[in-house]
């Protein structure tokens, strides 16, 4: 089976023409050479982390009171269902919540544990 370089050829044809960096008496290596090496972050990094943590804290405390009233205020209705619940439901009932829980299921497990997606 043969393959087929017409692309590479055409790439290489395209940087034949390329000319090579223009030489700067070692400039650029001595730049490099002073330039700082990078720190470790990971410090710096938790640091800010707790540090936002902290201030999301003070500012959620005094909105809890806040929401403990309006959960206060809040009526749910009454929910009458029968003690033989599995009695009264039909098989096909039964089938079809079955196979819209296989479906959610399989459908979140596909988002959270496939690399491809």
């Amino acid at each position: 089976m043969m393959v087929d370089n017409t692309e590479n050829n055409e790439f290489r044809e395209l940087l034949s023409d390329y000319a090579a960096p223009i030489s700067d008496d070692g400039f650029s290596d001595h730049i490099l050479m002073q330039a700082h090496a990078p720190r470790h972050t990971g410090a710096i990094k938790n640091l800010m982390v707790g540090i936002a943590a902290l201030l999301a804290t003070f500012l959620a405390i005094p909105q809890l009171g806040k929401l403990k009233h309006l959960l206060a205020g809040v009526q749910l209705p009454e929910l009458g269902l029968p003690a033989n619940i599995l009695e009264s439901a039909s098989m096909p009932n039964l089938t079809i919540f079955a196979l819209l829980a296989l479906l959610i299921v399989s459908v979140a497990g596909s988002f959270l544990f496939s690399s491809d997606v």
